[in-house]
């Protein structure tokens, strides 16, 4: 099974990355959507798993709750990646206890590497996708324009989520839930 390692968001930021993607849909931009429902903070990928696999990525997460505290993040302001010249993927940054969240993603990933468990090995980069672009355009002035509402918000919960790919978007179930 498709795994990932995310932390959860309240229903307030939810809101807001819907009114993000309205506005943006305004300005003609052409995306497909995450559903806001279905955001996530994405602290690792894990790919495919088994169920021996899937306990000891448990174990690794009631050991990294254990060590992290709750925090506060919120919303930040709106950028794209790789570059506004040429988007690939639209997001919301996120600021507050950056260091933090870092340190939790740190933790999960020195945890799956001393299990010798395989996860997506590119950089941390705290942010929730609104969408992938459908075509290219040029984002500069848009992302500058549209500022998302600064919600705040305490980061308390970290899950392992099975994802199934379908052809009307993605499919999350909650495999295990664990409170900082």
């Amino acid at each position: 099974m498709r795994t990932f390692i995310a932390l959860e968001l309240p229903q307030a930021v939810k809101k807001e990355l819907t009114n993000c993607q309205r506005e943006l849909e305004k300005t003609g931009v052409q995306a497909r959507w995450v559903k806001p429902k279905l955001s996530h903070l994405t602290l690792a990928f894990l790919g495919s798993i088994t169920p021996e696999k899937r306990e000891k990525i448990e174990v690794i997460l009631e050991d990294t709750t254990k060590q992290v505290k709750p925090f506060s993040l919120h919303l930040q302001k709106m950028d794209v990646f790789p570059n506004p010249a040429k988007p690939r993927i639209i997001f919301i940054d996120l600021g507050g206890e950056l260091e933090k969240l870092h340190l939790l993603a740190t933790f999960i990933k020195q945890g799956l590497k001393k299990e010798k468990l395989f996860f997506d090995q590119k950089p941390f980069v705290s942010h929730i996708t609104l969408g992938r672009m459908k075509k290219k355009q040029n984002l500069r002035k848009i992302i500058s324009q549209i500022k998302p509402e600064k919600v705040g918000f305490v980061a308390d919960k970290v899950s392992l989520k099975q994802s199934t790919l379908t052809s009307s978007g993605s499919i999350y179930r909650t495999l295990k839930s664990l409170s900082l």
